[in-house]
């Protein structure tokens, strides 16, 4: 009995305990999370303060900026105050919204932070915020100066002409001013400038506008292909086709690289039978067509199963002189090779080596890499004896894939005799 009480007193002092230590967890952790959340509502009140001290500031300056003080330089430098450029855009943002003019305070900070205004950003700001003023003539001078840090200009330097595009003839007015500054002003700054102001209103779905552009600042085969390249993006073909029907009325021949956007088009579409008829257009202003467009071209055929168009282009090439690319044999090997043609694959392969094509070791390794994925690993091996037969060289990851494949279906001989036939072409 006296052992049963004994035990029952160590089992009451084991329960207090246990009782006592959750209880001093429970207060640990209550303090843990008091601690915490006073860390946590100590750090939103910092941030609230330097929120509301940052939201005074601009106000303050801002107020200045507004009533155009005559001892504004004054004032900023009594101010005092630590400039981030994070903050100097902020200050541009608002003043822009608002319609008042940075240029005094861009004028400031060119004394007092040299460096912020070096940034491009805030050049584009400046720029942006003269636009919505419609003070053009502020634009030069900044300009100039921008140029000669060689750097591009941005997207941001033209938001201005997007607010102000919902009255066409005032945006064209207003386009048609800002590419006179570009013009004026030059070097750079035009170039980054009427690129920028292409890729902006063709994006946008606003063609006519980008072509006024280019007809303002120059007829230019690149700009034209800018133009194309967002048509062609999006499929329209029949704009690409009457945007190169424009171009040669207007005396600016397309090149290779305008046509080349065509055809991929066109190919991209489904349009086979005219994206052909470009290339004999090619043919004949251009010349010979070069491999990287019959390689567009064959590559779309490949993948729409169009076998029989791609061995004509192959033959014409052949006619022509032109060596396909190793993409285009790519290509077509496995699209023979897909449509379960295993034997006109290889054959296409032992052909471009009789012709001594560059080609025809990534040819031989990527016919033999195609057949060892399909699991067919003794034919893999037997492409590899051939090619290297003919003195080319397997490519080295394919080589010991095989190799090693071949050891772990126990045909060691065989893979002994690719290392012996290996080794001995590279000793060579």
């Amino acid at each position: 009995m006296a052992y049963r009480d004994t035990d029952d007193e160590n089992d009451f002092n084991i329960e207090t305990s246990n009782v006592l230590l959750n209880n001093s967890s429970l207060f640990f952790f209550f303090h843990l999370s008091l601690l915490q959340q006073s860390t946590f509502i100590h750090t939103l009140l910092h941030l609230l303060f330097k929120s509301f001290h940052f939201f005074i500031w601009v106000y303050n300056i801002i107020a200045l900026i507004r009533e155009d003080v005559s001892d504004l330089v004054q004032r900023l430098n009594m101010m005092d105050v630590s400039f981030s450029m994070a903050s100097v855009v902020e200050l541009f943002h608002v003043l822009s919204c608002e319609r008042v003019s940075a240029l005094r305070f861009f004028d400031w900070l060119k004394v007092s932070h040299p460096e912020i205004c070096c940034n491009s950003e805030v050049v584009c700001l400046v720029v942006n915020n003269c636009g919505l003023l419609g003070n053009y003539e502020a634009m030069v001078p900044i300009l100039n100066e921008f140029n000669l840090t060689g750097m591009n200009l941005g997207r941001k330097a033209f938001d201005f002409l997007l607010v102000l595009c919902h009255d066409n003839d005032s945006s064209l007015e207003c386009l048609r001013k800002m590419l006179d500054v570009l013009i004026v002003v030059g070097g750079v700054c035009r170039s980054s400038g009427v690129q920028l102001l292409i890729e902006m209103f063709s994006v946008s779905g606003r063609y006519d506008i980008a072509q006024f552009v280019i007809g303002t600042a120059g007829r230019k085969v690149s700009y034209y292909n800018m133009l194309m390249r967002t048509m062609c993006k999006r499929g329209d073909y029949e704009r690409a086709g009457n945007l190169v029907k424009e171009m040669k009325r207007s005396c600016c021949e397309p090149n290779l690289s305008t046509y080349n956007l065509l055809v991929s088009c066109l190919c991209k579409n489904g349009k086979f039978a005219e994206a052909c008829q470009i290339l004999e257009t090619m043919e004949k202003g251009h010349g010979v067509s070069d491999a990287s467009t019959f390689d567009v071209v064959i590559n779309l055929l490949c993948k729409d199963g169009q076998l029989g168009l791609v061995l004509k282009l192959l033959d014409k090439m052949t006619l022509k002189g032109v060596e396909p690319l190793i993409s285009t044999h790519a290509a077509v090997i496995k699209s023979y090779f897909e449509s379960g043609r295993y034997d006109e694959a290889h054959q296409y392969v032992v052909d471009s080596a009789d012709k001594q094509s560059y080609s025809s070791n990534a040819n031989y390794s990527l016919l033999a890499s195609l057949h060892f994925q399909a699991g067919n690993v003794l034919i893999a091996q037997k492409i590899l004896y051939e090619m290297m037969d003919k003195g080319l060289k397997p490519n080295f990851p394919v080589y010991m894939k095989i190799k090693k494949c071949l050891q772990k279906i126990n045909e060691k001989d065989l893979s002994l005799e690719l290392l012996r036939r290996y080794s001995r072409l590279i000793g060579k």
